[in-house]
C-alpha cells in the first residue's frame, strides 16, 4: 500500500487569485507548500522516517501554506485542493484561519458549506435533500479572507483516511 503516498503526491493544488493591480503597486505571487504527515505512525516510523508506509486505515495530514512572495497586494486568493485518489475525507477537519472553507461533490463544478447535499428522486417520484458523505467530497476550497501582502502567508488543513 506504499503505493498510495505516491498516488497522494502526484496531485497539484489549483490557486486562483483575483487582484487588482495598479501600476507601481507591484505583482503578487503565490507560493504554495504542502506537506502531508501520518498521524498514526508506528514506533518505528517515529524513529526511521524511511520506514513510513501507508496501509488502510491510516490517517493523513495534509498542511498547506499559501505565500504571497511578490511585491504586490495579493487580493481575495483562493485555494482549491483536490482529493488525492485512494483516500477519503475526514468530516470536518478542514481548517484555516480567516477562511471560508467549502466543499464539491462534482470535480469543483460547485462549492457547498459543510455539510454539502445533493437531491435524488425517491421511489415515489418526490426530490429529497440528503447529506453528502465524506467519501462524496471531491474538493475544497478556502476563501482567504484578508488580503495577502507581500510576505504574508495562510495556513490551511485537512485529514484523509486511507482507503481499504
Amino acid at each position: 500500500m506504499k503505493d498510495v503516498l505516491g498516488n497522494i503526491s502526484k496531485y497539484a493544488i489549483t490557486a486562483i487569485m483575483t487582484f487588482s493591480m495598479v501600476m507601481g503597486q507591484g505583482t503578487p505571487k503565490l507560493d504554495i507548500h504542502i506537506e502531508d504527515q501520518k498521524i498514526n505512525l508506528s514506533d518505528a516510523e517515529k524513529k526511521d522516517a524511511s520506514l513510513v508506509s501507508y496501509f488502510p486505515g491510516d490517517t493523513i495530514r495534509y498542511m498547506l501554506t499559501a505565500s504571497n512572495i511578490g511585491d504586490g497586494l495579493m487580493k481575495n486568493p483562493e485555494i482549491i485542493d483536490p482529493i488525492p485518489a485512494g483516500v477519503t475525507y475526514v468530516a470536518k477537519s478542514a481548517l484555516g484561519e480567516n477562511t471560508k472553507i467549502t466543499f464539491s461533490m462534482n470535480e469543483g463544478s460547485t462549492y457547498m458549506a459543510w455539510p454539502p447535499f445533493y437531491t435524488v428522486r425517491n421511489s415515489k417520484g418526490i426530490l429529497v435533500k440528503r447529506e453528502a458523505t465524506p467519501e462524496m467530497i471531491s474538493h475544497i476550497k478556502w476563501n482567504i479572507s484578508n488580503d495577502l501582502t507581500p510576505g504574508a502567508a495562510s495556513t490551511m488543513e485537512f485529514l484523509v483516511v486511507v482507503n481499504k
